[in-house]
């Protein structure tokens, strides 16, 4: 049974990563309707997890999420025999402890060689020295991870900086562009600009929040080579 907000904290939730569940939702290759990958996404149930991003990055903490999202992610994504890419989510200004970096490890060995996305949110200014830090610890465990960059569109942390900066390999289109993207002119235009960007910097698109049948086709008329959405698959809580 799951408790109210009543009878338990935000900080009761979090001290109990082990107990926390993930869901998995499907990213598919649009050409080939074939499954890419799957991202993780935290339930910190009875919280969502923006109340939880919310209270930690008022203490500066985020950290803390970054590990438990890395771990936990990768634990359930193998637990479940999961297929294709992992999409882990990661804050712009926070990197996972060598502590905890050192548990990922160990739980994972060279299973993720090739099917790591490190997924960067909008929440904080993105930090030279937490990219760093990423950048090492993912060398030392092999993994040969790509980036991804969350919500585009939004003009959150600038998004063509955000793109110079990271040099990502996936832009994930932010859904509030694809919502209604068949009959929204504006949204159209927005989607037409972002795609020749994606052309000057040779990145790979990703529509996120696909909802609707209309929208899904309309978007197979250009260069999006990856959906993610509703419509093709709601995220799945395993056990």
């Amino acid at each position: 049974m799951i408790k109210g907000k009543d009878a338990v904290t935000i900080e009761e939730v979090m001290s109990h990563p082990e107990q926390i569940k993930f869901a998995f939702q499907p990213i598919f290759v649009v050409e080939t309707n074939s499954i890419y990958g799957y991202e993780a996404l935290m339930r910190p149930e009875p919280y969502s997890p923006m109340e939880v991003i919310a209270d930690f990055a008022k203490k500066q903490r985020l950290n803390e999420i970054e590990e438990i999202t890395t771990y936990y992610g990768a634990y359930h994504f193998l637990k479940n025999n999961l297929q294709g890419k992992l999409f882990l989510n990661s804050f712009p200004a926070a990197f996972v402890g060598e502590e905890m970096m050192k548990k990922v490890h160990e739980l994972c060995g060279d299973k993720f060689k090739n099917k790591l996305v490190i997924e960067i949110l909008e929440y904080t200014n993105y930090s030279a020295f937490a990219h760093q830090q990423k950048i090492i610890q993912f060398k030392e465990s092999r993994a040969s991870e790509e980036y991804a960059i969350d919500d585009f569109g939004t003009g959150k942390n600038i998004d063509t900086q955000c793109i110079e900066f990271y040099k990502p390999d996936i832009v994930k289109i932010d859904h509030k562009i694809i919502s209604n993207i068949d009959t929204d002119v504006r949204n159209q235009k927005a989607l037409i600009d972002i795609l020749e960007m994606s052309l000057r910097y040779g990145v790979t698109m990703l529509a996120e929040g696909v909802e609707t049948e209309a929208e899904f086709n309309y978007l197979k008329n250009y260069p999006v080579k990856l959906m993610q959405g509703f419509y093709l698959g709601k995220p799945q809580v395993y056990e």
